[in-house]
């Protein structure tokens, strides 16, 4: 496939999942979202979410952050080590990156990451928990958890949950460099 990489399959993602689990308020304003439903006063489904660790930013109030090289950490990022150090032990350089959560029969529709930002940067993906079918450019494949992947995201792509739970996957940019998996 020329769209879809798998780098490696069946990585422990234990620990990852183990300080999601534990910092489950960074999940941000989630539980006010719609798509939440509550289940008692404390616990909620998350039927789809982003919990950002490094995100975009822009200098002025007419900028958009796709067309920006700027990242900031928000407060959630020193809490998730674990997919910190992931990243630094297999990549050089990271740029944003982010938790992204997806229900049961959900779907991302397919898209294009249009902007300046995405032109020099190859996107990942480290599907932590869930079973979805990732389709790009037109080539599908179905994703397991601990499969870590690369895909060209300058292609129409989505995503499909196909699981019996809620898909989590950690999706992150790295500039573009030929020594990339």
């Amino acid at each position: 496939m020329d769209n879809i990489r798998i780098i490696r399959t069946g990585i422990n993602v234990s620990k990852i999942k183990a300080q999601l689990e534990k910092y489950s308020d960074d999940w941000g304003g989630q539980k006010n979202m719609p798509g939440t439903q509550q289940l008692d006063k404390d616990q909620y489904i998350i039927k789809a979410g982003v919990l950002q660790l490094v995100m975009g930013a822009v200098n002025n109030p007419n900028e958009l952050a796709v067309n920006t090289e700027l990242c900031v950490e928000t407060p959630a990022y020193k809490n998730h080590t674990e997919i910190i150090s992931f990243l630094k032990r297999h990549f050089h350089k990271f740029c944003r990156c982010g938790f992204l959560s997806l229900e049961v029969g959900g779907e991302v529709g397919q898209h294009i990451d249009q902007g300046t930002y995405y032109q020099n940067k190859d996107r990942y993906h480290l599907s932590l928990l869930g079973r979805y079918r990732y389709t790009v450019g037109g080539q599908s494949i179905d994703i397991e958890p601990g499969t870590l992947f690369w895909f060209n995201n300058k292609l129409m792509h989505g995503a499909l949950n196909i699981g019996d739970c809620s898909r989590i996957t950690f999706v992150f940019d790295v500039p573009h460099n030929k020594k990339n998996p």
